[in-house]
């Protein structure tokens, strides 16, 4: 009996918890809808998390086709742009390369990176650690193999916006068309040292690929990247680029067609020429 009676009060708490999802916690369209979609009914539905997303494609637009309008261009443009680069980088000097190519797409980077799947979990030192003993016995192996690597942290960057001007520094001011750019911050939201723009700038030139500079003013606040947090966690030498671009974060952003090639000629020269420039550099 007691068995029955506290079964009974369980199945009445679930009963509720139901019921409060359905009367409080959600508009009764909206679960009127979603009924509908999934062809249930309301007491079915115990919780859900619903994200919405804009489902318009993107499109090319400008007197010239000059720009993209999009969603999510922060950071669709260098997640395309760096599996690109790889996927063409194969096609040269693959065979006689002495270091490992990669390119890694995380999720949650716009709020903060702390989960399973993001920058700021164990998973990249994991795969890291088995690639770099996987055929050496080695064990400082992985150690060795971090002071030797480089990371282009690829994520979008602000062009200057002709209504808001003042809120660039004055030599700092990155324009549509005008190639990828480096960022700056000296309060490390961004991971970029003189050494590491070194890098990027010797690939940039060889190849005639322009490239700009952006450094937050320092009455501003600023956002980051998983570079300084990627650099922090594995002391990996890390320059934080990518393409210029208006409305960030908007549900419809705005970069320039040309972005794309900048980008792309630019990551997938990097991987062919860093183990050469590597050489020719102290402190890499």
């Amino acid at each position: 009996m007691v068995a029955r009676l506290g079964f009974k009060c369980l199945y009445k708490a679930y009963r509720n918890l139901i019921d409060f999802i359905q009367a409080d916690a959600h508009q009764p369209l909206l679960i009127q809808l979603l009924c509908e979609q999934m062809s249930c009914k309301q007491e079915d539905i115990v919780d859900f998390e619903l994200c919405l997303a804009d489902t318009q494609p993107a499109t090319v637009g400008g007197a010239l086709s000059e720009f993209i309008f999009s969603p999510r261009l922060d950071n669709l443009v260098n997640a395309y742009a760096s599996i690109q680069g790889l996927i063409s980088s194969l096609d040269s000097s693959l065979t006689t390369d002495t270091n490992i190519r990669m390119a890694v797409l995380y999720d949650n980077e716009e709020i903060g990176s702390r989960s399973a799947q993001g920058a700021f979990s164990n998973w990249t030192e994991l795969v890291l650690r088995r690639l770099s003993s996987a055929s050496n016995e080695d064990r400082t192996c992985f150690e060795r193999s971090l002071a030797s690597s480089f990371l282009v942290s690829a994520d979008q960057a602000h062009a200057l916006h002709p209504n808001y001007s003042e809120k660039h520094e004055a030599n700092l001011r990155p324009a549509l068309h005008k190639g990828p750019i480096i960022k700056y911050n000296v309060n490390q939201k961004y991971a970029t040292t003189a050494v590491t723009a070194s890098v990027i700038r010797m690939v940039a030139e060889k190849h005639g690929i322009p490239l700009q500079e952006f450094g937050v003013r320092n009455d501003s606040p600023c956002g980051s990247t998983i570079g300084p947090i990627l650099s922090a966690k594995l002391g990996i030498s890390t320059v934080d680029v990518g393409g210029p671009q208006l409305s960030m974060h908007s549900i419809r952003e705005m970069c320039c067609t040309s972005s794309i090639h900048h980008c792309t000629e630019l990551y997938k020269n990097f991987f062919v020429d860093f183990p050469e420039i590597q050489k020719s550099l102290v402190g890499i």
